[in-house]
């Protein structure tokens, strides 16, 4: 197949969230297929990056679009319909290098990622027409009511109720593609109740089993930790909330614990939790590393939408999990008992204090949990399942 994926930005460094989706799925799409990216290109420091892109045998195409000239498509569009995501990523430019692309290809496939690129929908009139299919990844929409739940800052939770409401307008965009992913059953379920009537289907999360793997090596029993990254709210949000309203709970208990924040590009309130039993890492280059010497690894997410790859690859590398409700309604059902849940930070602090204290928990329960996500969620089933979806509805558009 000829594929033409289409994504905001540059899917290298895969550290998180899209970036790494997309990363995975274009190398391991490339084994079989042609695949081309098309993307932004902010400045001339980021095209190393493309050359890491490359060398997997994928071709890279860019559209030059300033940060500046973003900032901009904003503003303007202050007044208008399209929400500040997708404005924030409008250029004439990309609609035309699409339809040139899919022209020079001749793309079976065009995937269309995250719904800030479903603005480049190219339809053409003639009998050759691409698989048009888009990937909103999370029900952004959810993500957006959410957060403006959990606001106190009335300006800040008047423009997040703007975007919801323009971003649930939006949505019904999906329509009009061939077909619409979602990485959850709660996402794909919430966007069928608001009257989304798309074929909808399931693209989930994936892990790199062969990275996220582990022998039992030796971990500091102490060891709280939370990943993310952190200008990310949700993530901000959840790292102050745990600082604040639950760890010193733990200390109660246990007085030497110690909570890790790992996570690039934290915020300066986020810098400002440390002390003799918080600490900031900042980026760091081997994030198994950093799960492996943890005792235990916490997501307190208070709002959000999608699946967490922190709680995935936790779990992945046998590492026990205590999270919100919140955190793991996204994931599939058959990892729900290798998870501590709870939405009380009394009760969050106990379960955690719970492993701490009996460690035996980690190796009874998280060995099983590992060889879980291996059978249904490494990189290369996901794709593979992803693959032969594509290649058997390209058969059926062509025989219609």
């Amino acid at each position: 197949m000829n594929i033409l994926i289409i994504t905001p930005r540059i899917p290298y460094p895969p550290f998180r969230g899209d970036k790494l989706k997309i990363y995975n799925i274009a190398k391991l799409l490339s084994l079989n297929n042609s695949v081309t990216i098309l993307t932004f290109l902010r400045n001339n420091n980021q095209k190393k990056d493309l050359v890491n892109i490359q060398k997997h045998g994928i071709k890279v195409e860019t559209v030059k679009l300033s940060l500046l000239g973003s900032i901009l498509n904003a503003i303007f569009d202050v007044f208008g319909r399209l929400p500040f995501q997708a404005a924030f990523y409008k250029s004439s430019r990309m609609k035309i290098k699409v339809r040139e692309i899919i022209k020079r290809e001749n793309s079976d496939v065009v995937y269309y990622h995250l719904i800030r690129s479903a603005q480049y929908l190219y339809t053409n009139d003639s009998e050759s027409k691409p698989l048009n299919v888009i990937d909103f990844t999370d029900a952004v929409s959810l993500y957006l009511k959410r957060f403006a739940d959990v606001e106190k800052n009335p300006l800040k939770k008047y423009f997040i109720n703007v975007e919801q409401k323009r971003i649930e307008s939006y949505e019904k965009i999906a329509e009009k593609f061939h077909s619409l992913f979602i990485c959850s059953e709660v996402d794909k379920d919430f966007l069928k109740d608001r009257g989304i009537n798309a074929n909808v289907n399931i693209l989930p999360n994936g892990i790199d089993t062969e990275y996220f793997n582990s022998d039992g090596l030796p971990f500091e029993k102490d060891r709280i930790i939370f990943t993310g990254n952190m200008p990310y709210y949700a993530n901000y949000d959840a790292a102050v909330y745990f600082a604040k309203e639950i760890f010193p709970l733990v200390l109660k208990t246990i007085p030497g614990a110690k909570f890790y924040i790992v996570g690039q590009k934290p915020p300066k309130k986020i810098k400002q939790l440390k002390s003799h039993n918080i600490f900031v890492t900042g980026f760091v280059k081997d994030i198994k590393a950093e799960y492996l010497m943890s005792a235990v690894n916490v997501a307190p997410m208070r709002f959000g939408a999608g699946t967490l790859n922190k709680v995935l690859e936790s779990i992945a590398l046998g590492v026990p999990v205590v999270a919100t409700s919140m955190a793991v309604g996204g994931l599939p059902k058959e990892l729900n008992k290798y998870i501590f849940v709870s939405d009380d930070p009394e009760n969050f602090a106990s379960k955690i204090i719970e492993i701490i204290q009996n460690p035996d928990l980690r190796a009874k329960l998280m060995e099983e949990g590992k060889q879980v996500i291996k059978d249904m969620l490494s990189w290369k089933k996901v794709v593979a399942d992803f693959e032969q979806y594509l290649s058997e509805e390209i058969s059926k558009l062509k025989s219609n």
